[in-house]
């Protein structure tokens, strides 16, 4: 097309571009803003349903509940996916209606709405008879929830109650969370916590639960069914964030001992995990995990210590991560170690792939914590060892 002539799409009226995009699949609509300038602001508005001023968190609850329910696919006057509601000048709320069943709630905040007020949250995921498929409206299968704050966590937790079919949840960003409490005794598979930097407890009841991933400081953890999890993400780095140091590990080992996929630190291994297997958990081993995920500050020696030492636990593992992070959390106490797993497995039988990436690493300590890896699988098995890290 000669570079002067007339682009026809874009001259169209909005109206009429807006009605085009509408018998669009989403996949193909949100493709739009490549083909030109105009069509950016096109989609823009095309997934605008509802810009309102209101101040009450009614409102919010009305004007979502509204919009989930008057969905529909498709309808092109009903698929649009976006909603914005402003509570006031500093304060507005997204809502993003995606593709599989996804829903995105963001919560945004300028000036003096930012001073986030502590408070304690509870969810309950509704079990009863989800709506027939066929029905209208949108099904809410994941939610992700962003920046919910002390002024929002009650119309959200309202929300929730209508999602019956609600089996991912994500929490991100809920700056002034302390006391946070999920209750689903059937429906909830997935769930997802991270950025809430003042929690410091956590209440889960959710038996069907496959998939946790925790990131951030480590709360004291309450468990009421000792459900297995499949994959198990603790990324807690930054350290513990409980008082008085009283976690009660017991229930959260039953949680995780027969996941497949588990990624922890070493300090939750050196300073509550260990100590409590080498008293009363004498025979405790991980016995179906596959693949781990292990995060460190540095490759000491009795760091890597404590690495063998949670290996030997772990008589099916097959491949190794380790991520070096030079700011991860470190207890100031020094722990004598003492290798009371040494009863446990003894050569790792299935171990094939390690792989070692980030921080800066002395290339004498990675080589010392590859022959004691060594030492421990099976002599038969060659083991493919990777590195990313950084040398000094």
């Amino acid at each position: 097309m000669d570079q002067h002539e007339p682009d026809i799409l874009s001259s169209l009226p909005l109206e009429l571009l807006l009605y085009i995009i509408s018998f669009l699949p989403f996949e193909s609509a949100r493709l739009t803003p490549l083909v030109s300038t105009q069509f950016r602001f096109v989609w823009s508005q095309a997934l605008l349903v509802a810009h309102s001023h209101n101040g009450s968190t009614e409102d919010i609850s009305h004007g979502v509940s509204r919009f989930i329910n008057d969905f529909d696919e498709h309808d092109p006057s009903k698929n649009t996916r976006k909603l914005e509601l402003h509570l006031d000048r500093s304060t507005f709320l997204s809502t993003i209606l995606a593709p599989h069943n996804v829903m995105h709630m963001s919560f945004f905040f300028s000036g003096d709405s930012m001073k986030e007020e502590s408070f304690s949250w509870r969810l309950d995921i509704n079990d009863q008879i989800p709506r027939s498929v066929e029905s209208s409206g949108f099904l809410v299968k994941t939610l992700c929830l962003d920046s919910v704050n002390s002024f929002t966590h009650e119309v959200v937790s309202s929300m929730v109650l209508d999602f019956s079919l609600l089996e991912n949840l994500k929490i991100c960003g809920c700056k002034g969370l302390t006391s946070l409490t999920i209750d689903s005794p059937t429906k909830l598979l997935h769930l997802s916590i991270s950025g809430c930097s003042q929690l410091t407890y956590l209440d889960i009841r959710s038996c069907k639960l496959k998939t946790l991933n925790y990131q951030g400081f480590l709360p004291l953890i309450k468990i009421h069914e000792h459900f297995n999890l499949t994959d198990a993400i603790l990324d807690v780095r930054r350290g513990p964030n409980y008082y008085n140091n009283a976690l009660d590990i017991g229930p959260l080992l039953l949680i995780i001992k027969n996941s497949q996929s588990l990624t922890l630190c070493r300090w939750m291994y050196e300073e509550l995990i260990k100590p409590s297997i080498s008293s009363s958990w004498t025979s405790f081993q991980f016995y179906k995990l596959h693949e781990l995920r292990w995060i460190e500050n540095s490759m000491k020696e009795e760091n890597n210590n404590f690495l063998i030492s949670f290996l030997k636990l772990c008589p099916s593992i097959e491949s190794l991560f380790i991520t070096i992070d030079a700011n991860t959390y470190s207890s100031k106490e020094e722990v004598s170690f003492t290798d009371n797993a040494s009863k446990h497995t003894t050569e790792l039988r299935n171990l094939k792939l390690v792989k070692l990436e980030g921080s800066k690493s002395n290339e004498e300590d990675k080589n010392q914590l590859i022959f004691a890896l060594q030492k421990i699988v099976n002599i038969d098995q060659p083991l493919l060892v990777l590195s990313s890290l950084s040398s000094d």
